[in-house]
């Protein structure tokens, strides 16, 4: 079974795409009357990603992150309109 992390922290998820982790999914949540777009990525290697991240530990091509928190931001916007719309 492959390694996955669950987090709707736009910066954790995209340090683990940085590091070869895969967006397997976006689901919507709601938190004390939010909706929170939460990421599913998986990979080898994710999970020591994620311990990495907290405590900073590592670093990681700057550019590359920009890219990943764009592409995080991007399916983020498209899971809450999509949620959003009625059903037909």
């Amino acid at each position: 079974m492959t390694a996955a992390i669950r987090t709707d922290d736009l910066f954790l998820g995209a340090f683990a795409l940085a590091r070869g982790g895969e967006l397997v999914g976006v689901e919507v949540q709601r938190t004390n009357g939010r909706r929170v777009a939460v990421f599913r990525i998986a990979g080898p290697g994710v999970e020591d990603a994620e311990r990495e991240y907290f405590r900073g530990t590592t670093s990681v091509d700057l550019q590359h992150l920009k890219v990943q928190v764009r592409r995080l931001k991007e399916r983020a916007f498209e899971a809450l309109r999509a949620e959003e719309r009625p059903c037909r």
